[in-house]
């Protein structure tokens, strides 16, 4: 911005095959647990079946870690035209980037960059005016800064093929919806704010940050952020309903959007990557990446009651989903949905972690995309529980 060691082994059903994804944190025996994958989550796989087959999407993957233990890894449906669903797909993350951008602003915290009140006008000029002078990275990171969701004009400013620092220009020019820490509003013109942060008190580019701060510590092979060259096009999941389907300017698209490593949706990955990286956020996590004290703090709820729900940690939303969608999860589940159609969320109660992906915006119909994702979320936990 301007501004300023895995391997695969293969369970079959009476279905088809379920590519088993293990690493060094989970492994899954065959001999050790039998068929209860076949019969435990048995309904969740034809609930997935039955959305592909009546169109509600074309492809999709699950994967549940139960206590440590990968308990399933399902694909089916085509992730594109002629590319099914499968281990090496590369889905469009859509907001589960936000997950990502915080734990590189959380890592800059550790190293002494930033503290999170630290206020953004001390380190970003443009900040220093009556209305924004009194945001801090805190308010930034939980969604109480007060910045719009998104540019009032974003589909023409995609139109365009904008470079970053133009299409996110609204951050800093439109007037703020609330004053700084009165109330919760979604924004990823605020996670865009992070970004050129990070590169301001680094004077590092943030995909760099990103790459050195999260991708390369965590053993992350299959995540991108950016896409750079054209050798991965092929393996992009098509996200059906995203602003400019089919167009050269899509939101999601290999092109233009997934160049541009937007803070806020611009992160594409793998499902076993995904997998991976969430399961820093547990007790079984792979390595370290951040310390214990900074992965409770991102975890657990940083926003006031009175605020109401979802409630945000640093990151994550905690103890219920913007969407309503994490119905049977307990108080304590904390994880991240994006409107590509994708869900990972963590509960401590249950030591439970699963993640979904999809490709069917939400842009398709709101009702019905909350009501798959929630199918599939409660559908697991009550199957574990």
């Amino acid at each position: 911005m301007r501004h300023a060691v895995s391997g695969f082994a293969t369970v079959r059903t009476d279905e088809q095959p379920l590519p088993v994804y293990w690493s060094h944190a989970i492994r899954w025996e065959r001999e050790e647990r039998g068929g209860a994958v076949d019969g435990q989550f048995e309904h969740v796989i034809q609930l997935l079946t039955r959305f592909i087959e009546r169109g509600e999407f074309d492809g999709a993957g699950l994967a549940v870690v139960s206590g440590g233990q990968l308990a399933l890894e399902w694909y089916g449906g085509e992730a594109a035209p002629g590319l099914p669903a499968g281990p090496r797909v590369l889905w469009p993350l859509a907001s589960v980037s936000k997950v990502y951008t915080a734990a590189t602003v959380l890592a800059l915290v550790e190293r002494g960059f930033l503290s999170l009140d630290s206020k953004v006008a001390s380190f970003l000029p443009e900040f220093d005016s009556e209305d924004r002078r009194a945001i801090t990275v805190r308010h930034l990171l939980t969604h109480t800064s007060g910045l719009p969701y998104e540019p009032l004009d974003m589909e023409s400013l995609l139109r365009q093929a904008l470079p970053l620092d133009e299409l996110i220009e609204a951050a800093f020019t439109e007037p703020l919806v609330f004053p700084p820490g009165s109330q919760i509003g979604y924004s990823d013109l605020g996670y865009a704010v992070l970004g050129v942060l990070a590169e301001r008190v680094t004077g590092q580019d943030f995909p760099e940050l990103v790459r050195v701060s999260v991708l390369e510590p965590a053993g992350l092979k299959d995540t991108f952020f950016p896409l750079r060259g054209m050798s991965e096009v092929g393996r992009i999941a098509r996200v059906v309903g995203m602003l400019g389907e089919g167009t050269r300017w899509a939101m999601y698209g290999p092109e233009y959007g997934l160049r541009l490593a937007h803070p806020a949706w611009g992160v594409m990955a793998s499902l076993p990557d995904l997998v991976r990286f969430f399961l820093f956020f547990t007790p079984h996590a792979p390595g370290r990446l951040l310390a214990r004290a900074t992965v409770a703090a991102m975890t657990r709820r940083q926003t006031a009651e009175s605020l109401g729900l979802p409630g945000w940690g640093l990151g994550f939303e905690v103890g219920g989903g913007y969407f309503g969608e994490v119905d049977l999860f307990s108080p304590a589940a904390f994880g991240h949905t994006g409107a590509t159609g994708c869900a990972v969320w963590y509960d401590p109660a249950y030591d439970l972690l699963v993640a979904f992906v999809s490709n069917r915006h939400l842009n398709t119909g709101r009702e019905r995309f909350i009501l798959r994702v929630a199918a599939v979320l409660n559908g697991v936990v009550a199957a574990v529980t």
